[in-house]
């Protein structure tokens, strides 16, 4: 197989006056052949495309080869990826149209970096063909192509939890079906914390908690309209799916406040790394070590359950290997939110119209349609979050950085709210603003604290501040700063702020300071699935429905009216959890 670097392709494909249409043809008139990239076939494509991104890390090397070689020539490589497991045909394609993930939250790359082979316009993810009723109904009734013990609907936190914990309770045969062509859905690109009571982590740094403190603070958060059994659930078993993560092999050593919560209960990586792929990571390394099975780019179309009620199995459809009908006696559902999906989301929320989302594209809802089909409960659709600091309004700019000491002032240079507010009430504040926007400010010992937020420089999104005269950069009058800066470093020395009641302010501002334009944007949908604390699923009429579980995103209750930071992640973890020996012992008793 000839030898082809990423640069000689590009400059191929975008100076050259007879470039192929796409990359097959490319390939072809550069001397690769077919079966250097089908080794097995071009008829036995594997719905993963596994075959085929090996063939390209053998030719261009991995996705950390190709951006280190491009980071000593530039700032910035679309390479340098923090998805934790994704494959060079996530974006590239040798018959159709590219994509690039990346423009999910960097809309800016359409722009900085040039795709090869791209006729149309750059979409960030695949589609999959339309399919109707007749041909659902056809593949059930031609019966199932494979049985196994558990199907999981979905392969971020939530359902690899469920996965391992499966395992781990005794059964044998799982597969994960995700539609994305790589794992880890909206938890991977949690950057806060898991938020638990009660663990080794806070006793190690003298941090005081409560399982009952923590219970409060989330059913005040959620305006105290969630399911108190699923916030007991929650919350008291927090710390145990910490020290879970922990035996897995995880890091949630370090630890911090985030807003709503009365105590330093968002737990992390050393570092200020961002937690969702340290989470994605251990729960993927577990995983395929007890020999789950995970099938990227197959879309569930529909959850069967047989004429007594009792689950039976789903339609599911591969990107290459069609529609197939795999049969189960148990379901776990974990596809995550609907965020992404700002039709769905406008529904129940005609405010939010047009409101961009900091959400994976895979959270489209699919799940709600799913469950509603076989009867599941709904509970609090209606009941959506939008995150207060999203950087280029989609990109998070994590909570735990307000607290670890930044601030929020608006436009004019004036501080407007308590930075460590509720979302919902922070997100309100900010929409108040003529702006709609918002400038956050942290310094240099924040920055370290948080090391996540230093890749934000790369992207171009910060502005440093190292005088007050500096702050002409960012259209405030040094003036107005200086009197804000100083009268916050002064609450902050006396502990108490009389302007905004802000009670936990981790430290004073110094020199030379960071300022990052942030707006609220969608983030999480609080309502979902019916289920029990046990992770069953209702139907309308309050009864469980036989071998159908849920987990994450989905489900409805646990957060109410609004989430507090670092809750989803212990949501994922304790439910998925929990799904998962459920379901095992729901197995486990049938056949005895």
């Amino acid at each position: 197989m000839n030898k082809l670097t990423l640069f000689s392709l590009v400059i191929f494909a975008s100076f050259s006056a007879h470039a192929a249409d796409n990359l097959a043809e490319f390939h072809n008139e550069s001397g690769i052949e077919c079966k250097d990239c089908h080794a097995t076939g071009v008829d036995n494509i594997q719905d993963s495309q596994l075959e085929q991104d090996q063939a390209c890390v053998s030719c261009h090397g991995d996705l950390n080869a190709m951006a280190t070689q491009e980071l000593k020539e530039k700032d910035l490589s679309v390479h340098h990826n923090h998805l934790v497991d994704i494959g060079c045909t996530s974006c590239h394609s040798g018959h159709t149209e590219p994509v690039m993930n990346c423009i999910t939250c960097h809309q800016s790359f359409s722009e900085k970096f040039e795709m090869p082979f791209l006729h149309g316009k750059l979409e960030a993810s695949n589609k999959f063909d339309e399919v109707v009723q007749a041909q659902l109904t056809e593949a059930i009734m031609a019966g199932p192509v494979e049985t196994h013990q558990m199907i999981i609907i979905g392969a971020g936190s939530a359902g690899y939890s469920a996965a391992v914990q499966a395992k781990m309770s005794g059964l044998d045969d799982i597969v994960i079906y995700e539609k994305q062509p790589y794992i880890g859905g909206n938890s991977q690109l949690s950057a806060g914390g898991y938020s638990a009571a009660e663990t080794i982590t806070q006793a190690r740094l003298g941090y005081k908690d409560g399982v009952e403190q923590f219970y409060n603070d989330t059913m005040k958060g959620g305006h105290n309209i969630n399911d108190p059994k699923l916030v007991k659930k929650l919350t008291g078993d927090s710390a145990d799916g910490i020290s879970w993560l922990v035996a897995l092999g995880g890091d949630f050593s370090a630890a911090r406040r985030g807003g709503g919560h009365t105590a330093d209960r968002l737990h992390r990586p050393a570092g200020g790394k961002k937690n969702g792929p340290e989470l994605i990571s251990v729960l993927q390394r577990n995983s395929d070590a007890l020999g789950v099975k995970v099938e990227t780019n197959n879309k569930v179309l529909k959850i069967v359950r047989a004429k007594s009620g009792e689950i039976a199995g789903v339609v599911v459809q591969g990107k290459h290997s069609g529609l197939r009908f795999i049969a189960a006696p148990t379901v776990v559902l974990a596809t995550g939110g609907f965020g992404w999906n700002n039709k769905l989301v406008a529904q129940y929320r005609p405010d939010l119209l047009g409101t961009p989302s900091t959400n994976a594209p895979g959270n489209t809802g699919d799940g709600i349609g799913l469950a509603k089909e076989i009867g599941a409960k709904m509970v609090d659709l209606k009941e959506i979050q939008t995150f207060p600091t999203a950087g280029n309004g989609v990109l998070v700019i994590t909570g735990t950085i307000r607290g670890a000491g930044a601030i929020l002032l608006n436009h004019q240079g004036k501080r407007f709210c308590d930075e460590m507010g509720p979302r919902d009430k922070v997100s309100e504040c900010i929409w108040k603003l003529k702006e709609k926007s918002a400038w956050l400010v942290w310094d240099d010992t924040i920055m370290n604290e948080v090391g996540q937020v230093k890749g934000l420089e790369p992207l171009g999104m910060l502005t440093k501040i190292e005088n007050y005269d500096d702050f002409k950069k960012v259209n405030i009058d040094p003036s107005v700063a200086k009197e804000s800066i100083e009268q916050y470093n002064m609450y902050q020395k006396d502990g108490t702020d009389p302007d905004f009641g802000r009670e936990f302010m981790a430290r004073s501002l110094k020199f030379p300071l960071y300022f990052v334009d942030t707006a609220p944007a969608i983030h999480h949908t609080m309502g979902g699935v019916g289920i029990t604390p046990e992770a069953q699923v209702r139907d309308e009429n309050d009864q469980v429905i036989p071998g159908m579980f849920a987990a994450g995103e989905v489900t409805g209750g646990v957060h109410g009216a609004n989430r507090l930071g670092g809750n989803a992640i212990a949501d994922t973890v304790v439910f998925g959890r929990q799904a998962g020996k459920s379901a095992a012992h729901y197995i486990i008793n049938k056949s005895n």
